[in-house]
């Protein structure tokens, strides 16, 4: 069966108020992906860069999504209302 797992930049640092103030810069969240490969037996299909909305509930462990980010995309959903996304990396795969 073909999955798919999505890694996202992490917040590394919490703000004065508990919200987000730093995140993993995009290099990492490759270095994340690489990891993960390297220490699973899985067969990758594809890896891929996605835009995602700012959060990932499906995402396995660590706290996921942006706020303020060099990585944030504004996508507008309607007229005047938009959606903070990001870049993650989406690895499709085969166990």
């Amino acid at each position: 069966m073909i999955q798919c797992k999505d890694f996202a930049p992490r917040i590394t640092e919490r703000g004065p108020f508990g919200g987000p103030a730093d995140y993993e810069s995009f290099s990492e969240v490759v270095s994340a992906a690489n990891q993960w490969i390297e220490n699973t037996t899985i067969q990758v299909i594809n890896v891929e860069t996605v835009v995602l909305p700012d959060s990932l509930k499906s995402t396995s462990d660590g706290v996921y999504g942006v706020t303020v980010s060099n990585g944030v995309y504004p996508v507008m959903i309607s007229q005047g209302v938009t959606v903070n996304c990001f870049q993650c990396v989406r690895v499709w795969y085969r166990e």
